[in-house]
């Protein structure tokens, strides 16, 4: 939730070289500046963080206790009300000196965005003529995975002002459960199909949002893919429960527990989980939706299969959890959709896939 000093640096980011030029103290992860006011009675204390959240406290010099009356617009020619005054001035100079302007309301709203064009090289596009400040990602609607806009806070937080909100696309099972933690709320733009909106108010932390649009792109391409005809999944394979190598080394086609709508020509990447940790396997269905009746299920209940056939082996441990990080890939707990970065990499380290 915002506070007195963000309100009044909405749409700014700090310029950290100008902090410092200003007087400002690195200090850990963050930013401070302390200077007296009320001819001495109250030290002023100002800590901007990394992530450019400015925060700041007015404390009694004699209690060293906060002065909370400068939260509050009194009447005016009172002591607190001068006291006020003064804060928000230094805070205003702050703002002129050491803050630059920004096209969003918040600075974890400049971060996203700034993280979207560095990660997935593309620009924010503005969609609608009667909403300009809502900004889009993806180059035309059906490939939308990120939409930022402002919000009515008094809706959404119970207090007056604007707030910001990111919406991403998510499957039906994450949007539930996300729907039940604080920051997180129902679509305000695109109440159609499964999207889920996030506050961005530093509720959530700017790494669990990027996962989150990694799996809103990696749906979206998805989207794309059924278009075009021929999906690209990644699955997982967990050595506890089945030898990889030993049921390929017997058959080129395997059984294998279906739990996405995959169609025959789909291609299935196999992720090896730990302690291998590796895409190692590129197979394509043969067969879908084949309802188990009989087949041995081990430990894992298995109502619908596929059968897949192995087109490739990837050796020499490429294809591993490091890299799959860099390109979004860091939960296997079930199918995911092929995203092209990571294809044009698995291509440039093993050649070009032919099916």
């Amino acid at each position: 939730m915002m506070n007195l000093e963000q309100e009044l640096l909405i749409r700014r980011f700090p310029d950290f070289q100008k902090l410092a030029a200003f007087g400002f103290v690195k200090n850990d992860n963050a930013w401070q500046y302390e200077t007296l006011i009320g001819e001495g009675a109250f030290r002023v204390l100002i800590t901007v963080s990394e992530n450019g959240v400015t925060d700041g406290k007015v404390l009694d010099v004699f209690t060293d206790e906060e002065y909370v009356q400068v939260r509050t617009a009194g009447r005016r020619g009172t002591y607190a009300a001068k006291i006020r005054q003064d804060y928000l001035q230094i805070l205003e100079t702050i703002a002129r000196e050491c803050f630059f302007e920004i096209p969003y309301l918040l600075p974890q709203s400049w971060r996203i965005a700034c993280a979207v064009r560095q990660n997935f090289g593309q620009q924010e596009t503005f969609p609608f003529a009667r909403k300009p400040e809502c900004r889009a990602f993806g180059q035309e609607r059906d490939s939308w995975y990120a939409l930022i806009q402002p919000a009515d806070a008094n809706a959404l937080l119970m207090r007056e002002g604007k707030t910001e909100v990111l919406e991403v696309r998510c499957s039906p099972e994450n949007r539930e459960e996300l729907l039940q933690r604080k920051g997180f709320v129902r679509p305000l733009q695109m109440k159609k199909g499964n999207w889920i909106g996030i506050i961005l108010e530093e509720m959530i932390d700017d790494a669990e949002i990027m996962s989150l649009i990694g799996q809103s792109r990696r749906i979206a391409e998805g989207r794309n893919h059924i278009a075009e005809g021929r999906k690209e999944w990644v699955y997982p394979a967990n050595p506890r429960y089945f030898d990889l190598d030993h049921g390929f080394s017997v058959s080129d086609q395997l059984y294998w527990k279906q739990s996405s709508k995959v169609r025959v020509g789909d291609l299935v990447y196999l992720y090896y989980g730990m302690p291998f940790g590796e895409i190692r396997y590129l197979c394509e269905v043969t067969e879908a939706d084949i309802v188990n009746q009989g087949r041995d299920d081990g430990p894992i209940r298995m109502e619908t299969l596929m059968r897949i056939r192995r087109l490739k082996f990837f050796g020499s441990h490429l294809l591993n959890r490091s890299l799959l990080k860099k390109y979004g890939f860091t939960n296997f707990r079930g199918p995911r959709y092929m995203t092209r970065e990571l294809k044009d990499k698995i291509e440039e380290l093993y050649g070009k896939i032919e099916v």
